[in-house]
């Protein structure tokens, strides 16, 4: 395993794919627990730094300490405006005008941390709070914890209106800090995730704060650029055999390969770069593959489709008209960007079919465009869209 390939990011997958089993499990499938989830993990394959990323400029801010990440703090800026409320009144503030960005802070941070296991219960955990949280917004949930006097009033209200884990069983044998996996440690995840809330809110600021993160948002950017060139380099020296493309085709094969009358459906969920490969891959280098739905999320397949960088379009005679066709193999196309998210673009203007949809992830710049996956939110609005694209009819 590379190096880049780190805790965190397993969490993040761990989190991702339990959300997409709670969210999209049924939605997709006919059976409880059928839901296949493939992640082909490229990034040991891209870009590498020679001198381990030293260009980076030296100097800057001095880092806060502690093991609050500093983007936290901008974080609670930006969604506040630079008038954070009272430490331990962040969630509660929000679940009185956002009640959907209240339960995606919550969850974001609670499960940043949490085990495969506890991802799991969080998911489904997240998805009530999220539908909970959307009938709130809407006026229609009396049972809102709104009026809480502070955050940990505000928890304890809401977990008294989920239902998942509820039922746990007790263990044979009593494990330290309580069962693995269990709606215990979920509910102590997100206890931990108010503390973060609570460390970070006062700290300096937003001139500071925003001073402090460039590090992160540096190397987010400079890993996306290097993975570009790197992509695009292998394609042109070995074509369908590039190592990436190779790694990804075979994730797609494996997914039809993998369908039942249990779990009919093929979609193909892809994040920045990983939606430019998609698409290469089922216009170009492998166009024998397909699947029901491409989901493209925080993408650029429209830039690099108007800059030429798809051999199976060509430039368009009349810009103002012409559009470029979509993959015979692909029977529906979501993209979605956030519009504060730089590196996410738009495709309707360009290809033939697709629908573009703006989601705020309530994140800034290159913060935003990691957000989307670790939102309840987003799930659960991305398996009513599928939900709307699938025909009533099942295949295999």
């Amino acid at each position: 395993m590379s190096t880049r390939e780190s805790t965190a990011h397993r969490r993040a997958v761990a989190q991702r794919d339990a959300l997409l089993r709670a969210m999209l499990g049924p939605v997709l499938c006919t059976a409880p627990g059928e839901l296949r989830v493939l992640n082909p993990y490229w990034g040991d394959l891209g870009a590498r730094f020679a001198w381990n990323n030293a260009s980076f400029p030296p100097g800057g801010v001095e880092a806060f300490g502690g093991d609050v990440p500093e983007d936290l703090a901008a974080l609670l800026i930006e969604l506040f405006e630079n008038a954070v409320p009272e430490p331990n009144q962040v969630v509660t503030a929000l679940a009185r005008h956002a009640p959907c960005e209240a339960v995606d802070l919550l969850w974001m941070l609670a499960t940043e941390r949490a085990t495969a296991q506890e991802a799991d219960v969080l998911a489904g955990m997240g998805a009530e709070a999220a539908a909970l949280a959307e009938r709130a917004a809407m006026g229609q949930a009396s049972n809102w914890p709104a009026d809480a006097a502070d955050d940990d009033e505000f928890l304890v209200r809401l977990m008294g209106e989920l239902t998942v884990g509820r039922a746990e069983t007790v263990p044979t044998q009593e494990t330290f800090g309580g069962r693995p996996g269990g709606r215990r440690m979920a509910v102590l995840r997100l206890r931990e995730a108010l503390g973060r809330l609570t460390m970070a809110a006062p700290r300096g600021g937003a001139s500071a704060v925003r001073l402090a993160v460039r590090r992160p948002a540096h190397a987010a950017g400079t890993q996306f650029i290097g993975d570009v060139l790197a992509y695009f380099r292998q394609r042109e020296e070995l074509g369908a055999g590039a190592p990436i493309a190779v790694r990804v085709a075979d994730a797609l094969d494996e997914g039809a390969r993998l369908r039942s009358s249990a779990d009919p459906w093929l979609v193909v969920i892809a994040h920045s770069m990983g939606g430019n490969i998609v698409y290469d891959l089922l216009s170009y280098l492998r166009p024998d593959l397909g699947c029901d739905v491409l989901v493209t999320v925080g993408s650029q397949v429209g830039l690099f489709a108007e800059l030429g960088q798809f051999p199976a379009l060509p430039a368009p005679e009349d810009p103002a008209h012409d559009r470029a066709p979509v993959p015979e193999g692909v029977r529906n196309w979501i993209n979605v960007f956030d519009p504060v998210d730089i590196l996410s673009f738009v495709i309707s203007p360009i290809f033939a079919a697709g629908e573009d949809y703006r989601y705020s992830t309530g994140r800034g710049l290159l913060a935003a465009h990691s957000s989307y996956f670790r939102l309840p939110s987003f799930h659960r609005r991305l398996a009513e869209r599928i939900a709307a694209l699938l025909p009533a009819e099942r295949h295999v």
